[in-house]
């Protein structure tokens, strides 16, 4: 487990995403949005394709990361996975 107050690499990802989701709802997007893998490898920059509906959907829970399939995030667990995106969930909370 990384020590308190360290930036994680799947924090940065989602960041941007975070970023990508609010440009998308303020430009009023329908259509799927390229966003990034929060996976934990910094020199991952695979793209996945989801809806900002869905994007929100996702993140309406704080513990929930959107990766690759395959696509590791240290302490999480796999919720659902598709050929094309996977979510997971971290098992604890950084303090």
């Amino acid at each position: 487990m990384k020590g308190r107050g360290a930036v994680q690499t799947e924090d940065v990802f989602r960041s941007a995403n975070d970023r990508i989701g609010e440009k998308a709802r303020e430009l009023g997007w329908r259509f799927p949005v390229p966003f990034l893998c929060e996976c934990g490898n910094r020199r991952c920059f695979a793209r996945l394709e989801l809806t900002v509906d869905w994007y929100d959907e996702v993140r309406a829970h704080p513990q929930r990361y959107l990766t690759a399939p395959g696509h590791a995030i240290e302490g999480a667990f796999v919720l659902e996975q598709s050929a094309r995106i996977a979510f997971v969930e971290k098992l604890y909370a950084d303090c």
